[in-house]
């Protein structure tokens, strides 16, 4: 196996303060797609999931595959509102013309498979693995995120799932088992977003 050295957290913590929803997107290449693929492995062998159950599985799209992708998410969502308001809707104009101009894309499942045997091979933690499973989805999401800035690409999360994802997992080669979770087209940031207003922070921290 190659031996995979971790982003340092130097690294991670400027392109946390700096990450957003970056929408305006090309195909420009920031860095090469090779430590693209070594970002997310490194991802999913280093962050941590409820007893190491590792339910994450992520497939990684570029270039015509990634376009192919969006493609099939506009036909689903003909299908399900209708072509008419499909054509008039703003996702439409986000996949036209935002989704399909980008690098490429990183789509999140969750391997159910896995948490149903954790289920059944710890039955006194049972009910926990679900959640467990939900929240090391977010933990991976926001690393790929974070990773992802880190290597000068802009991304946004979607949520274009929990309609036809079957037509998703056979696009794609992976197994019924794993649970269409999210997509995270990446790309060049072509025109950055503007930040958004935050809490303040004593409303949400406490220290005793």
């Amino acid at each position: 196996m190659t031996e995979h050295k971790p982003f340092s957290i130097l690294e991670y913590i400027p392109a946390m303060k700096t990450r957003h929803s970056e929408y305006a997107l090309s195909d420009d290449l920031q860095a090469p797609l090779e430590e693209v693929r070594r970002l997310l492995e490194d991802i999913l062998l280093y962050t941590p999931s409820g007893f190491n159950s590792q339910p994450v599985r992520m497939v990684l799209l570029t270039g015509e595959r990634s376009i192919a992708h969006w493609e099939l998410v506009g036909q689903i969502l003909m299908l399900k509102i209708g072509i008419e308001r499909y054509e008039k809707s703003r996702a439409k104009d986000r996949i036209d013309n935002l989704f399909t101009k980008a690098v490429g894309t990183v789509l999140f499942f969750d391997d159910t498979e896995v948490t149903d045997r954790m289920m059944k091979e710890n039955p006194r933690y049972g009910l926990n693995f679900p959640k467990w499973a939900h929240q090391a989805q977010g933990s991976h999401q926001f690393m790929v995120w974070l990773g992802l800035k880190a290597l000068g690409y802009g991304a946004n999360l979607q949520h274009y799932n929990n309609m036809k994802d079957d037509l998703i997992r056979k696009q794609v080669g992976v197994p019924d088992t794993w649970d269409f979770v999210a997509h995270m087209p990446f790309g060049t940031i072509t025109e950055p977003a503007q930040p958004k207003e935050k809490n303040p922070i004593d409303t949400m921290l406490k220290v005793l």
